[in-house]
């Protein structure tokens, strides 16, 4: 009899304590992440240093720091977080009280480039790359003069796609273009070599349709769009345009566009209004360039029909030879659109919730609603819109 009674009360004794276990945890779970057994304190104006030592002593806490020039303290104890918050922060002698929270530093990648790529921290990507860096599931059609297939920065992240110049599955990149824009949009990223990418987890699908000169048909454009679309592809990049296309064309962007495909297109490098495309067409997000200082790039075209803008003035990627090079034009400033587009895809949004993440979360700069309807890419922000 005795030893059951002795059991009972082990296994209430356990109830209670794992009882009393699950709700510190449950508990210290509803603040953001904070540093263990420790509160941020300031004292109501008049307390004397008697009064503090007592409080301190009645909550079993010690003074581990003092800010001075703030008049703040931090205390440390064997209890909870939680449980001396509880003590402290409704406590007539206090002003303030609340947990040391934790903070972190923005990724910031290692590739020895980076610090040359102003676009990136001009459109906000390291404060974007903290909540996501896409996915290697996400994927992004370059449907342009193809990519230097075993380029270092890039091989390891294309997926097989199909050249319509020469009608083969080896869309090898001879003119430099393409694989420009592929680095822009999604270069492989904190390798320690070279630069980093808009989105850097995101797979690259190469699509060549302009052949060595940069020309291409809008039936091989078309191709590219319709073999996108039909694998599965939620980001098309087409960095390129001519003065009409007619109903085929627009045809692809939509037939893609049905397809749950965002498509995003260069304006042009023209400095004009006449509208171009496909960057023109409903259902494409054109995209207009800008400088280092915010302001249109005097090559960029221009007009109502241009959706927003990014930086396409001396842009840092990926080139042939496994090399790397400076360009410009609207064909830059798109794929960082493109980049951004599949860091909101990760994120579980369809091509009309990206394009008006995009849109709306721009930033208003020098020629928003003058050159471009809306502003300047902004890729955090874009992240931010439910």
């Amino acid at each position: 009899m005795w030893l059951w009674f002795g059991f009972s009360a082990v296994i209430i004794l356990f109830s209670t304590w794992f009882t009393l276990r699950y709700a510190d945890q449950k508990a210290a779970s509803t603040f953001d992440p904070h540093a263990p057994h420790q509160l941020l304190l300031k004292f109501k104006e008049g307390t004397t240093a008697d009064q503090m030592h007592t409080l301190h002593r009645k909550s079993r806490c010690k003074v581990a720091e003092t800010y001075e020039n703030l008049g703040w303290y931090r205390v440390e104890s064997r209890i909870p977080m939680h449980r001396m918050l509880k003590y402290y922060k409704h406590h007539e002698l206090i002003e303030h009280a609340h947990p040391n929270y934790l903070v972190n530093a923005s990724f910031t990648p290692n590739d020895p480039f980076f610090p040359y790529q102003y676009n990136l921290n001009k459109i906000n990507t390291p404060a974007a790359w903290d909540i996501t860096q896409s996915s290697s599931s996400i994927k992004i059609a370059i449907i342009d003069t193809g990519v230097q297939l075993n380029h270092p920065e890039l091989a390891a992240k294309l997926l097989p796609g199909y050249d319509y110049v020469d009608y083969d599955n080896i869309p090898e990149d001879g003119n430099g273009h393409g694989t420009h824009v592929a680095g822009i949009a999604a270069s492989i990223t904190n390798n320690g070599v070279g630069i980093a990418g808009t989105a850097p987890l995101a797979s690259i699908v190469p699509l060549r349709v302009l052949d060595n000169n940069g020309q291409g048909t809008i039936g091989n454009v078309g191709n590219g769009l319709v073999f996108a679309a039909n694998n599965g592809v939620q980001v098309v990049n087409l960095s390129l345009g001519g003065p009409t296309g007619d109903a085929f064309l627009q045809a692809a962007v939509q037939y893609a566009w049905d397809h749950g495909a965002v498509i995003i297109a260069a304006a042009g490098n023209d400095n004009t209004s006449y509208p171009i495309v496909p960057a023109s067409y409903p259902n494409v997000i054109a995209v207009a360039s800008t400088n280092s200082y915010d302001l249109k790039s005097n090559f960029s075209n221009y007009g109502s029909w241009v959706d927003i803008a990014a930086p396409g003035d001396a842009i840092l990627s990926t080139y042939l030879g496994s090399s790397y090079a400076y360009l410009s034009g609207t064909s830059m400033a798109a794929p960082q659109v493109a980049g951004v587009a599949a860091l909101l895809a990760s994120r579980g949004k369809n091509n009309a919730q990206i394009r008006d993440a995009l849109c709306f979360a721009s930033d208003p700069v020098s020629g928003s609603g003058i050159y471009w309807t809306y502003g300047r890419l902004n890729a955090y922000q874009s992240l931010q819109v439910p």
